[in-house]
């Protein structure tokens, strides 16, 4: 096989990626040499040790490390770039602009610059003079146009009394400072979730992490897994999974399950209720589950070329929900510490048909 620079430039990038990897897995995995070059040899880093339940299930359903890291990231060509870039995914889902948290603006070295998913554009001016114009309460997401897992993602609060940012107060001089650090900041509405999540956990934005894959022989979007992310005074105003929140699996019928924490002392722990709140978890219903998943699927439907997705929701009502982000080449611990993807024939196909596997 013939690798041009390119590839074999990206190729060495997500070996890197991987390397890194294994070094945070080492914190919380003892395995010894012997252990850890035996999963290395199938593909997983050590932290599956932990992640996997390799005594009920075949490695071999499971998506390896290797898999993920190096080779999925191929997938969409070209055109996966549409998906991490936050700013061109508006471009893309210009159709489902209802799907979307209406976009403000760019923050580039303190300078706001207004623009619109409709191309309308504001006046150019200083970033502070224009959180000092929302409406008192109003709340906005700034994200760096490139990246995700939740890391560089602000949200700033204009109150009575001032500003917020990341829910703790801030002066005016400390927020103007923070803002001139910013360099290619994606601006949008605060999407606030439904009343479910709300009572779960309050102090973070709970959303549901939706995969979707291609069906060749269908020639639709399908659903291979979905899971609801819950934050955690650990993580807020974030939830992220790998940062002390909590997964959860969703079935068929929108129904959340028993949610399990990261396994940061080398143990998966199990929860029904929620740690900090006492909310029950295990069991609590999406509501409209239906029509959320016919929606996402629309949405998936409208971008073939993009064959493979994660997609970030929030349920912001029965039925409805909101597209906070998208990914190229989505992470897939959180996902599989649910159970292997590939026991889906579906899925095993897919990967197949598109070099993974």
């Amino acid at each position: 096989m013939n690798l041009t620079p390119k590839e074999i430039y990206h190729g060495i990038r997500q070996l890197r990626t991987l390397a890194e990897e294994e070094r945070r897995s080492w914190e919380y995995t003892s395995l010894s040499p012997t252990e850890r070059i035996d999963y290395w040899r199938r593909g997983f880093l050590s932290h599956a040790a932990v992640l996997y339940d390799f005594d009920r299930y075949d490695s071999r359903d499971y998506l390896t490390d290797y898999e993920r890291f190096v080779k999925t990231q191929g997938i969409n060509g070209r055109f996966g770039y549409a998906l991490d870039n936050k700013l061109m995914l508006y471009g893309v889902l210009s159709r489902f602009s209802d799907r979307l948290p209406e976009l403000h603006g760019i923050i580039t070295d303190g300078t706001f610059r207004s623009i619109s998913s409709e191309g309308d554009r504001g006046p150019t001016r200083p970033a502070i003079e224009w959180v000092e114009d929302l409406d008192a309460g109003e709340t906005v997401v700034m994200k760096w146009v490139i990246g995700g897992g939740g890391h560089n993602v602000l949200l700033c609060t204009r109150t009575d009394e001032g500003y917020r940012l990341d829910g703790e107060p801030v002066s005016r001089a400390d927020l103007r400072e923070r803002l001139a650090d910013l360099e290619d900041y994606v601006v949008t509405d605060f999407t606030r979730q439904a009343e479910y999540a709300e009572s779960i956990y309050p102090e973070a934005t709970n959303t549901v992490r939706a995969v979707t894959m291609w069906d060749t022989e269908r020639d639709e979007p399908f659903l291979a897994r979905a899971i609801h992310r819950i934050g955690t005074d650990e993580t807020k105003p974030m939830d992220n999974w790998s940062q002390g929140g909590l997964s959860a699996l969703v079935d068929e019928q929108g129904r959340i399950g028993e949610a399990v924490i990261y396994p940061f002392d080398g143990e998966l722990t199990w929860r029904e209720t929620h740690p900090d709140t006492g909310a029950r978890i295990e069991g609590v219903e999406i509501p409209g589950w239906g029509r959320v998943l016919e929606g996402l699927l629309e949405v998936a439907d409208s971008v073939p070329y993009l064959p493979y997705a994660g997609w970030d929701l929030v349920v912001t009502n029965e039925g409805e929900f909101e597209i906070i982000e998208a990914n190229n080449y989505p992470g897939v611990k959180s996902l599989q510490v649910h159970g292997p993807l590939c026991v889906d024939e579906r899925v095993e196909r897919f990967y197949r048909e598109h070099d993974v596997r």
